[in-house]
Order: structure tokens, then C-alpha cells, then sequence
């Protein structure tokens, strides 16, 4: 065999692996791993030449890529490219040996429609869409993320004494709801009562509760509370049972409770405190 063909065939099969490696590289990673109510999760995508030659690659139109996000189940809740128009025309790219080319974009957990999406994890999935020479598959790589909605809403419950006598004026008693969170709050209620007021004797039992013999409109009803704005609820206990007559001395437990709901929210809002009531001879 000539010297000459020997040589190229052995050119060739050196050449041949690195021929079938695969240029490019792509990897997408995110801000944050976890991301509260009313951030927005920044996703980047990286396409980077891992050979010693330039890669020449091109794109059928004005997109070169794509961010997706899918929920739990698989389905794709997000497109970057929804809404968006990319000129017709072809064009190329070319990445030198070495180079990393790289974009990022926002995503503020919403759906297509604009919806906010509810907590949970989702899937977010970066695509290179440029075609070029030693391509093998989708150019695509993909990070989880964590959706969680802090509680917004914040009580608190307050007396302006911690010993009354019967005597004295009714014991005020102050609810207040404060808003938090950086944005708007919805709050629902099951009908027209937003809070209750109430008495337990140092037994834990019941004495007063300040809607009984009152009425609601039963329709259900929602509010929306603006950041850091907050819901007031005053009223007084004038030491009786909800029979009327004046409650034994002793300690109570008065408490205030809010019956609004939002989501994020946990648990019951409100607070209570223990107050000494006795009768002045």
C-alpha cells in the first residue's frame, strides 16, 4: 500500500472521532432554586463550542431558542416565544473554538394566558434551535425550580389593660390584619362576617362571643388588601355571657379571630389575651 494512503487513512481515523463528538454543549441554570410569591425566576442558557474548530450553525428564522416550563404533571405551562413574532428570514451564527454564547431571559410564574400559577415545582427547559454540522439531537437542558407563597397576612391582638373591674367601661379590643407581602392580597370570606370576638373562663369554656344574636349576609365576598395596608376591627366586651348577665370573677382568655382567607395563608389569624376581671365593692 502507498506510503501516502496509509497516511490518510490513518488522518481519517484519527479525525473520525473527533468528527463524530459533538460540538456544542448547552446547559441552562436559573437564579435561585426557590422563588417567593412575585419573583421572577432568571433562566440561562448556555451553548458553548467544546472543539478546537469553529461551528457554523443556522436558524431557520429570527428565534434561536426557546424557555418552556412545565408543572408536576408534565404540562407545559410557559413559552418564552408565546405572543412573540421572530423575522422569517434565515440567518447563521458561528461560535469559535471555545466560545460560550449565552442568553437569559425572566419568568415571573404565569401561565400563556397571564394566570398565575399556583406553588409547586416546575420544569424549566432551555432549547438551543440552530442546526449545524456534528448536531445529534435536541439541544436542550433543563433545572427544576420551587414556587412558594410566604404567608402574606400578619395579626395582631390587643387590650389596653390586663385587669377591668366590672364596673368600669367595657374591655376594648383591637384585631388587626397587616399585609405583608409585596403585592395585593385576595381575601375571601364564606359570608358578611370578616372577624369573631370571644370570652373563655379559666376552664376554657365559652362565656361571650361578640356575633352572637347578630346576622350576616350570607353571600360569600372577597377583598383585596394592598401591600402593607391593613384591616382594623374594634369592638368591647362589656363582661357578660351571651345570656346577658354578668360573667363570675376571674381570669378570660379574649381573643379575636380573623375568618378571611388568602391564599398562602396558614392557619387561623388572630390572638388573645388573659385579662382579670373582678367586681370593685
Amino acid at each position: 500500500m502507498p506510503v501516502w494512503t496509509l497516511a490518510l487513512l490513518m488522518a481519517l481515523g484519527m479525525a473520525s472521532p473527533a468528527a463524530a463528538a459533538e460540538p456544542l454543549t448547552v446547559s441552562v441554570f436559573s437564579d435561585k432554586a426557590t422563588y417567593d410569591r412575585n419573583e421572577q425566576a432568571l433562566i440561562t442558557l448556555q451553548v458553548k463550542n467544546t472543539s478546537a474548530l469553529p461551528v457554523t450553525v443556522s436558524f431557520s428564522n429570527g428565534q434561536k431558542y426557546e424557555f418552556t416550563a412545565r408543572d408536576a404533571s408534565g404540562a407545559t405551562v410557559w413559552n418564552w416565544s408565546f405572543g412573540k413574532t421572530f423575522s422569517p428570514s434565515g440567518s447563521t451564527q458561528t461560535l469559535a473554538a471555545g466560545q460560550t454564547w449565552t442568553v437569559t431571559e425572566a419568568w415571573t410564574f404565569v401561565d400563556n394566558a397571564g394566570t398565575s400559577l399556583f406553588d409547586g415545582t416546575y420544569t424549566l427547559t432551555g432549547t438551543y434551535l440552530g442546526s449545524y454540522l456534528g448536531r445529534s439531537g435536541t439541544k436542550a437542558a433543563s433545572q427544576d425550580v420551587v414556587l412558594q407563597t410566604s404567608d402574606p397576612l400578619v395579626a395582631t391582638f390587643s387590650t389596653d389593660k390586663t385587669s377591668y373591674s366590672k364596673l368600669s367601661s367595657p374591655a376594648p379590643l383591637h384585631l388587626t390584619i397587616t399585609n405583608v407581602a409585596t403585592y395585593p392580597v385576595a381575601i375571601n370570606f364564606q359570608n358578611g362576617q370578616q372577624y369573631e370576638f370571644s370570652a373563655k373562663n379559666s376552664s376554657g369554656q365559652v362565656v361571650w362571643t361578640w356575633s352572637t344574636g347578630k346576622s350576616f349576609d350570607p353571600a360569600a365576598s372577597q377583598l383585596v388588601l394592598d401591600p402593607g395596608a391593613s384591616l382594623q376591627f374594634n369592638e368591647s366586651w362589656s363582661f357578660k355571657n351571651n345570656s346577658g348577665a354578668s360573667v363570675a370573677d376571674g381570669n378570660y382568655t379574649v381573643s379575636g379571630t380573623f375568618l378571611g382567607q388568602a391564599y398562602g395563608a396558614v392557619g387561623s389569624k388572630g390572638g388573645e389575651s388573659v385579662v382579670r376581671v373582678y367586681t370593685l365593692f
